[in-house]
């Protein structure tokens, strides 16, 4: 009886040990940014966007929450999914960090530049700044 306890035992130590996932890594991380960016027809939208990076610290998949303020239909958040890939870029003599949301469907893209150590700036279609005194900035929480 002992032995068929110490095989049912040893059996399930082994399953268990089996069911642990990897340790994680420390790279894996998300980054948050928050603001209101500027509406034509509204008070503002206040945007969350959420950059995932994977295991290896590459990007892997985004959130984007968009809130329209001071409309007359009632408040609803917009949320949008997708993949998003970084690259390099040198824009008015410097070399920034752009995040391309949806990079694989050119009319859904959304850029974000990273101005500052704590904030991305919204660029236009073009992947430009948007020439204008109002704030495209979001900010890192």
């Amino acid at each position: 009886m002992k032995k068929l306890l110490s095989v049912v035992g040893l059996a399930a130590g082994l399953a268990l040990a089996g069911c642990q996932s990897a340790p994680m890594n420390p790279m894996a991380s998300k980054m948050v940014y928050s603001g209101v960016l500027p509406c034509a027809d509204c008070a503002g939208i206040r945007t969350t966007l959420t950059l995932y990076r994977d295991q290896s610290a590459k990007p892997s998949r985004y959130e984007l929450t968009q809130q329209y303020l001071g409309t007359s239909k009632p408040t609803t958040n917009e949320v949008e999914r997708g993949a998003w890939v970084s690259d390099r870029i040198e824009l008015d003599d410097k070399k920034y960090d752009v995040y391309t949301l949806n990079p694989e469907d050119e009319e859904a893209q959304h850029r974000f530049l990273q101005s500052a150590t704590n904030a991305v700036e919204m660029l236009d279609s073009a992947g430009q700044r948007v020439e204008t005194d109002m704030n495209y900035t979001l900010i890192k929480r």
